[in-house]
């Protein structure tokens, strides 16, 4: 019976680490492909860029949408249905044809992506201790990185094949198919943990939540965090290209090394955390990053250095957002799902702004490119500030847990 569940728990996983990849190759096309979205919608690519507003509305409201269905629905159906709502957006993608139909399928890939991550973090960050949680999210999340490769290549090949990216559209939906294939095969090995099973109420978990200091911070962290990778995987090419003179086709393969390194990283994190306790490792990871700006800020047509600054601050990224889910997993086990869909939400509104103020930023005719770059580095030097906060606040709160459970626990 033990080995039966042990099988269960390693397919589970695997499956786990696919669904990372088919939702990484889903949201890493939508970039190379706006030129066939701007043609089919008649509409410049300005506009049309305005889809990555859409679907981070979709990680935005799917925090209040998640906590509302997922208890009465459970991790089983929500597994289910949240690739279909990702093969739905993909079918629109494809056949499309107004601008209004691009922003309703973008919203609902946000939507559906969230769901799937939010029911594999959750399901696997309670299935573990705290140093192993986020060792485990890690290597799962890594898997998002490889998707991140796989997705603008399908849309290369798409334009090679018929001259446009419909056809990559079509095969992210076929690669979201087997997760809920996987979902209706596992029946009971996605049954909730005991731990899960005996949460608080919704009403009483959301209010408990709210009150703690840990959670805010975690949730700010988390959106200047999102909202600094986002801006940084969207601008370096532009970046690269403007400050070595480097063409824009060998600019980009930055944005590569980024995603290899943010991959990479999560991957092998669980090496690290087993000597660095997750909560010293964030405030090293954003070092690294910031380190990794810098060099790229001295390259100049050292077009070496400017790579190596990019696997920086992807090996920087890479854990942050695993190890940050792990811990309020951690810290807030009657409410796994809740805060890891909150903190999932939260990164959205990073996103919303920052790459847009980067942009601003790098078209300043007074800094240039620097500036963005300058800019990005201080907001990550403010991000760890707010982190040492955080850690007092947690460190608190487990001591306050302690004194409660001592002098409730039985002579």
């Amino acid at each position: 019976m033990a080995r039966l569940v042990m099988r269960t728990t390693a397919s589970l996983f695997i499956l786990g680490c696919y669904a990372f990849v088919s939702l990484g190759a889903s949201a890493a096309l939508i970039g190379p492909a706006l030129p066939t979205l701007a043609a089919k919608a008649n509409t410049g690519l300005d506009r049309t860029g305005l889809v990555f507003v859409s679907m981070s509305l979709g990680y935005l409201t799917s925090a209040p949408i998640i906590n509302t269905l997922g208890a009465r629905m459970g991790t089983r159906n929500m597994l289910t249905v949240s690739p279909l709502v990702v093969i739905g957006s993909m079918a629109l993608l494809a056949l499309g044809a107004h601008l209004n139909v691009f922003f309703i399928a973008t919203y609902l890939l946000g939507l559906g992506q969230s769901g799937t991550q939010v029911a594999y973090n959750a399901m696997f960050g309670m299935q573990q201790g705290r140093e192993r949680a986020s060792a485990v999210l890690n290597r799962l999340n890594a898997f998002f990185g490889i998707g991140a490769l796989i997705g603008p290549l399908l849309v290369s090949a798409s334009y090679v094949l018929i001259n446009e990216a419909t056809l990559a559209f079509w095969i992210a939906a076929a690669m979201a198919l087997p997760l809920t294939l996987g979902a209706l095969w596992a029946r009971d090995g996605l049954r909730q943990p005991p731990a899960a099973r005996s949460a608080a109420p919704e009403g009483s978990a959301a209010r408990r939540l709210l009150a703690s200091p840990v959670a805010w911070g975690l949730c700010v962290v988390m959106g200047l965090y999102v909202g600094c990778e986002v801006a940084f995987s969207g601008w370096a090419t532009e970046f690269t290209s403007r400050t070595t003179g480097m063409s824009t086709a060998q600019a980009a393969i930055v944005v590569s090394i980024f995603w290899a390194a943010l991959a990479l990283s999560r991957y092998f994190t669980n090496v690290i955390v087993s000597r660095v306790p997750s909560v010293t490792l964030v405030s090293l990871l954003f070092g690294l990053a910031i380190a990794g700006l810098g060099v790229m800020l001295l390259a100049g047509q050292v077009s070496a250095a400017a790579w190596l600054g990019a696997f920086a601050v992807g090996a920087g990224f890479g854990p942050i957002y695993p190890t940050l889910i792990a811990v309020g997993i951690q810290r807030f086990p009657f409410a796994a799902r809740m805060i890891a869909s909150v903190l999932t939400s939260t990164g959205s509104i990073g996103a919303l702004f920052l790459p847009a103020l980067t942009g601003f930023a790098m078209s300043a005719p007074a800094l240039g490119a620097a500036g963005a770059w300058v800019m990005l580095a201080g907001l990550l030097a403010l991000v760890i500030g707010l982190w040492q906060l955080t850690r007092r606040a947690l460190a608190r709160e487990d001591t306050a847990l302690e004194q409660t459970m001592r002098l409730t626990r039985p002579c």
